[in-house]
């Protein structure tokens, strides 16, 4: 049986998940908009899962819309917001950093073409955000920020609270690309002044193809889709019934074991880091201390050797890893976010990603570090005994 660490990339359906919503497949698939008894339990069974979202973020069933994933809600985020805020005057100023998801540098790539200022903030060469810099980079005409909670690539957490206690006092949408703390790091939207979060539910145990987008009371952004309404028209369209149900499920599931799973990662991630420290060449990338990364994630560079590679040795040895970002399927060619952080392209070439999740016990962490291990050094010594030769 494969050990599967590419948990950052996606995670399985749990089967409490599963179970929850295949009712919604097979006998209460009405239509929410409907008003007849099957349409009105599909309503019902929306209401709740909107509750239980509230529940695992700390904020009011009314600021939660579900989206069709993690790209949707950090388009609708930045777009949306955007549209309002040339509707009604405010600056066309926007900030992020060098190392945000495509989901965010897409839009701010647009938004750009369209006659926004963008500020791309640099980071340190652990991938993290200078509260500083940020500070000196925000001037009248800044109107929309948006700064990714953790890093998907390197794990890297994001002083988001400390940016949001920057803009508090500003007219200043805030918003933060949360997808990968899910289920792995508090959340409480009470505690935290943002106006826009987004999650995605394939991070943390539930069906690909739904997410969140929470936007605060009076945090107005206007439609970038358009259709029948739905979602009070921040994402309109006949909503995904089922996922909805199973996203619902999973986040009062990660809101009930948030402790008890913060800890099992922090163990697994220890495990792993320990063996693999020995491998001499690997370089790791993002912050070396574990408790400055996301839990459960860890990446690391190889140079000379391309990480596809690495991946699919390891694969055969029956360990499942990635390399880079998954959201770069097919291409071939150093991250964004590695030069960002200062790694030559030949060291970027050689990054490889852990990530465990909830369902990987110490024995396969163990097992899987030696492989890893294993496969890592020969790699490297292979490396050597090249240049060695040359």
């Amino acid at each position: 049986m494969p050990i599967y660490l590419d948990n950052s990339a996606t995670t399985p359906v749990r089967a409490e998940v599963l179970e929850a919503m295949l009712p919604y497949l097979t006998e209460n698939w009405g239509n929410p908009s409907s008003i007849h008894s099957a349409g009105r339990r599909a309503a019902k069974a929306i209401k709740k899962a909107r509750a239980q979202v509230a529940g695992f973020l700390n904020c009011l069933p009314e600021e939660i819309y579900f989206t069709s994933g993690g790209t949707m809600s950090n388009n609708i985020a930045l777009l949306g917001r955007a549209r309002f805020a040339e509707a009604n005057g405010h600056g066309r100023h926007l900030i992020t950093t060098a190392v945000e998801h495509p989901a965010v540098l897409g839009p701010a790539q647009f938004l750009e073409s369209s006659g926004w200022k963008v500020t791309y903030l640099p980071v340190d060469k652990n991938g993290q955000l200078s509260l500083s810099a940020f500070e000196r980079a925000l001037t009248a005409e800044t109107s929309v920020v948006s700064i990714m909670w953790a890093n998907n690539e390197i794990g890297t957490l994001q002083p988001v609270q400390g940016i949001a206690d920057s803009v508090s006092s500003r007219e200043i949408f805030m918003h933060t690309d949360a997808i990968q703390v899910a289920g792995k790091i508090p959340i409480d939207l009470t505690q935290l002044n943002i106006s826009s979060l987004s999650l995605s539910a394939h991070k943390f145990y539930a069906p690909k193809g739904c997410g969140v987008i929470y936007l605060r009371r009076l945090a107005n952004v206007m439609p970038i889709v358009f259709g029948g309404g739905q979602e009070m028209g921040v994402m309109p369209g006949t909503e995904s019934l089922a996922n909805i149900v199973a996203l619902g499920v999973a986040a009062e599931l990660a809101q009930k074991e948030l402790a008890e799973n913060l800890l099992h990662l922090r163990r697994g991630q220890k495990i792993i880091a320990d063996q693999l420290r020995q491998c001499e060449k690997l370089m790791v990338t993002g912050p070396s201390n574990l408790d400055e990364r996301l839990p459960g994630h860890l990446s690391y560079c190889l140079p000379g050797v391309e990480g596809e590679a690495l991946v699919l040795r390891s694969d055969l040895k029956g360990v499942q890893i990635s390399s880079g970002s998954a959201c770069h399927k097919g291409i071939i060619e150093a991250s964004q976010v590695l030069k960002a952080i200062g790694l030559s392209k030949e060291q970027a070439m050689g990054s490889v990603r852990i990530s465990i999740g909830r369902f990987n016990d110490e024995e396969q962490c163990r097992n899987a570090a030696q492989i890893l291990f294993q496969v890592f050094a020969k790699a490297a010594g292979k490396t050597q005994q090249s240049v060695s030769l040359a």
